[in-house]
């Protein structure tokens, strides 16, 4: 088949020619959108890597303080201190606070009461009309409750 003979118009030449223009401009920003995809996935798992480093040196800083922990707990245990023991004293403690607090409470309401009285005293000393008297001390809040 000789080709020199074959007669296309200019139109059909020219549509050929844009579609080919068309699919390599279409490549190239397929190229270049997996280009940049390829770049961001690999930014993703290097931040994936060092956040992964970083949960392992924690996991790991952890885990030698459980460690530690454990020798701190075998050389009590040496000692003839146990977890019983501890506890048994916790608990002593807490008790101890407790009772504090309860005392601290009725100290408070004592306090309380006893300010009460001295404003009602003072309240009847104006009353009856001794010229100069005011009770102007405060005590730490309590003058305020009556």
């Amino acid at each position: 088949m000789n080709f020199s003979n074959i007669k296309l118009p200019i139109g059909i030449i020219g549509i050929i020619v844009a579609q080919a223009f068309g699919i390599i401009w279409y490549v190239a920003q397929m190229d270049s959108t997996v280009s940049s995809l390829n770049e961001s996935m690999i930014q993703i798992q290097k931040e994936s890597h060092m956040e992964n480093i970083v949960v392992l040196e924690r996991d790991v800083a952890a885990l030698q303080e459980t460690i530690n922990d454990m020798a701190d707990a075998d050389d009590l245990y040496k000692m003839g201190i146990t977890i019983a023991s501890l506890q048994q004293k916790l608990d002593t403690l807490e008790s101890i606070v407790k009772e504090l607090e309860t005392k601290d409470a009725l100290i408070d309401n004592e306090m309380r009461t006893i300010m009460g009285d001295h404003n009602g005293f003072n309240d009847v000393l104006k009353t009856i009309g001794i010229s100069g008297y005011g009770d102007t001390r405060t005590y730490g809040g309590y003058d305020t409750y009556k």
